[in-house]
Order: C-alpha cells, then structure tokens, then sequence
C-alpha cells in the first residue's frame, strides 16, 4: 500500500473542504498522513507521493520542504491560477486514482541554490523551483547591479531589480519583466532584468553548470534578495549573491491529462489569433 502525505495550508480557502472529500477516499486505498502547515521535511522512502492542495504557491513551498527527500509532488489547485498544478478539485479522484495504479510519470524539474555571502562566507542560503529576485526594499528607485557568470564580470545593469529563473520560473516573475518562455523538461538558467534603464540590456539564457554572482555595492537603500517569492534575505553593504543549480531536483507527477502548450493556453491565453476584420 502507498504512502502518501497531504500538504496544504490549514487557512486557505478550500483546503479543509477538498481534505474532507479525498481523504475518506484515500484511506481506503493507501496510508495517509495530513501536514497542514508545511512543517514535515520528509525523510527519504518515507512516503511514495505527497498531494498538494492549493496553488503555485503551495506546490513552490512542499518543492522546497520535499526536494531533498526526493518525494513526487501531485499539486491538486485551489488557488487562482495553479499553473505547477496537475489537477482542479474536480478532477482530483480521477486523477489520484491514476496515480496510485501508477498510471503516471514522474518529470524532474531543475531547482536553485542561493547563498549570501558575507566577507566570503555563507551565512543564509535556500533552494528554489522558480526564481531568485534581487531588489530595492524601496519600489521605483534604480539600483546598480554588478552581474558574473564563473567570477567573469558580464555587465552592471541599472534596473528595477533582476531575476534569475530555472525553466519552470520562466513563466513566472521573469515572463512579467520580458523574459522568454523556456521548456520546463530543459536545464538552464533565465537572467532578466526588471525596467533595465538602457536599451541593450536583454535577458540572457545561461548553461545550469554556471555559478552566477551579484554585487550591490553603491546604493543607498539596503536591498534584499527573494527566493521563490517566500524567502528574504536582507544584505548588507559588501555582500554578495550566488546562484548555481541545487543539488536536488523538483520529481513532479505527470499525468499526461494536458500538455505544458495546452497549459500555455489555458492559463495565458497564449496562442490566439488578431481579431481581424473580415
């Protein structure tokens, strides 16, 4: 019999009801443990699947908490928009019931590793599925930005901010701030800047075996850096900012019910023709 834990948020709307619907129906056919506040870090075989209930949010946060443990993540939205998700409520038996026959796949999905570095050592770091932000705390003030790749100075952007992505964060912040589209199933990194003050800044697609660094080191206001849009770090005057490609991997749970073009379309609207007169 599988094992399977159930993550969602206790406050989120939505969540008891759909917990209340499938876990009745679960345990008849698996072993269920519930965590309603995203406090497990499993340990790994200690659970052959967790269930996600709620948004992009929600699967981004049990990504994190699960990743090491190498669990399959199924994310059942109840959110707004529930783009990393598998499934809608409605659909949510069928497709469990695929699952646990194993009528599935399973897609790893690149993750992140950012650091803060202090007088050259790590004092805070965090892994992430969608993207590294770096920011003023202060909205609408220009900061200077000193970018390399491998320890090799690429540019100083003048910008809003930027923001560094895996593929599957390419439809996220970095899409909004004029970055491409990148195939989830590819390993790369998205760099983009946010309202870069100059016309040749253009994001950049970078190989995953890169170590990316930023410098801050001339503005007046303190920035801080966000990964995933969950965790801050406050940096300092001098301090730096690493990005490389985490050591574990997102394993998400396919069913093959949408394809990631279809999943463009329905939540993008992506793909529409002009409305020409005829």
């Amino acid at each position: 019999m599988k094992r399977l834990l159930l993550l969602g948020h206790r406050n989120k709307p939505g969540v008891q009801e759909a917990l209340e619907e499938i876990k009745p129906w679960l345990k008849e056919r698996a072993e269920v443990e519930v965590d309603l506040n995203f406090r497990h870090c499993a340990e790994p075989d200690e659970f052959d699947l967790a269930v996600v209930l709620g948004g992009d949010g929600s699967m981004l946060r049990a990504a994190r908490n699960l990743a090491d443990a190498r669990v399959p993540i199924l994310g059942i939205n109840l959110g707004k928009f529930g783009f990393l998700t598998e499934s809608t409520a409605e659909e949510a038996r069928d497709v469990l019931s695929d699952v646990l026959q194993d009528r599935c796949s399973v897609a790893e999905r690149m993750m992140l590793q950012c650091r803060l570095l202090r007088d050259g050592k790590c004092i805070e770091s965090a892994v992430g599925l969608n993207d590294v932000v770096v920011s003023p705390r202060a909205m609408a003030r220009l900061i200077d930005i000193d970018f390399q790749v491998n320890d090799q100075l690429v540019t100083t952007y003048r910008a809003d901010g930027l923001i560094v992505s895996t593929p599957v964060g390419s439809t996220g912040h970095s899409l909004s701030a004029g970055g491409p589209i990148v195939y989830p199933g590819m390993d790369c990194f998205v760099v983009a800047p946010i309202c870069p003050h100059t016309l040749t800044n253009r994001p950049l697609i970078l190989p995953p075996d890169t170590e990316l660094k930023f410098a801050m080191d001339h503005v007046a206001e303190h920035p801080a850096v966000t990964v995933d849009g969950q965790v801050t770090m406050e940096l300092q005057h001098g301090d730096r900012v690493a990005v490389r490609r985490a050591d574990c991997s997102l394993r998400l749970v396919r069913t093959d019910r949408r394809t990631f073009f279809e999943t463009l379309h329905n939540k993008l609207g992506w793909g529409g023709q002009p409305a020409y007169v005829k």
